[in-house]
């Protein structure tokens, strides 16, 4: 059996991988055969050696394989004769802490002969579904507003949301807007790409109040319309070039798998669109025909 988990959510793509390790520890006591290897470091051989090869004990292995997709001749190698572990009563686990593009060949060889189960980031709604259920857990309390605040402040990092709700937990049992207010510190790069996420989304209230979350820390609206150009041509980029790896691009790994989702809610002609209207915003800015603060509003009013 082949077992591919993967996506950009890596809370809750881990979560699910850590449930399938202790299944299978509870199932087979001996810790033996479960193995955790690093994709760069390995081949096929390898894989076919540590999964077909004798059991201890009689039992099923698990093999966790991270990052496999990375090793290019690995993924060949799986592509044509991967098939030989689909139908293995042991379980190879490939493990990808990223998002994959959907005309993947290796995806779409996963998904007819393997489970297949991905991660992306979670919704606002399901984000704050998350938060409560997560302050339950923990015996507390939090009010809408302070929910609200939560998801404008860390967006869908349930990595950085878990040790914020500790936190908070900690603080007090029952949490208000001014506790998030006091001990929450909003994540500058994760609030540029939440507020690009509601520039995508068209959702143009929480990209307003995103931008004057910003103001409000002191970041001029000059400073977050180039951020905010910055990641649109990341977008373009992707968008234009999706065969392109993110060195190929030159764009950081995970700024650019961050680009390739947003860029889904777009066109390129709209991505250019939208990037003309800011350097023109920009233009009018430095010679005085517009004040820096409506030119945001502007640029949000005619997405």
């Amino acid at each position: 059996m082949i077992i591919l988990l993967y996506g950009q959510d890596t809370y809750r793509a881990r979560k699910k991988m850590r449930e399938i390790m202790e299944e299978h520890k509870a199932k087979h006591k001996s810790g033996l055969n479960l193995r955790y290897l690093e994709g760069k470091a390995t081949s096929f051989d390898d894989l076919r050696n540590e999964i077909l090869g004798i059991s201890m004990f009689k039992e099923k292995k698990l093999i966790v394989i991270n990052e496999a997709f990375s090793n290019s001749k690995l993924k060949e190698d799986l592509l044509e004769k991967g098939s030989v572990f689909a139908d293995s009563e042991n379980v190879l686990m490939l493990f990808e802490p990223q998002n994959i593009l959907a005309k993947d060949k290796l995806l779409a060889f996963l998904e007819k002969t393997g489970k297949v189960q991905g991660f992306e980031y979670l919704p606002d709604a399901k984000v704050k579904e998350w938060i409560r259920s997560e302050v339950s857990r923990l015996n507390g309390l939090i009010t809408d507003g302070a929910v609200d605040m939560l998801v404008d402040f860390v967006g869908a990092d349930l990595w950085q949301m878990e040790n914020e709700i500790g936190k908070l937990v900690n603080y007090s049992k029952e949490i208000k807007e001014s506790d998030v207010k006091d001990l929450v510190k909003p994540s500058h790069e994760i609030n540029i790409f939440d507020t690009v996420d509601a520039i995508a989304s068209k959702n143009k209230k929480k990209a307003i109040d995103l931008l004057k979350i910003h103001m409000d820390k002191g970041d001029s609206p000059l400073l977050l319309l180039a951020m905010i150009a910055a990641q649109l041509r990341n977008m373009i980029s992707v968008k234009a070039s999706p065969e392109k790896s993110a060195t190929e691009m030159g764009i950081n790994a995970f700024v650019a798998r961050k680009a390739m989702y947003q860029a889904k809610s777009f066109s390129l002609e709209d991505l250019k669109r939208i990037y003309k209207k800011i350097v023109e915003l920009d233009a009018d800015i430095k010679v005085g025909r517009i004040e820096q603060a409506i030119a945001l509003d502007v640029l949000i009013s005619e997405i």
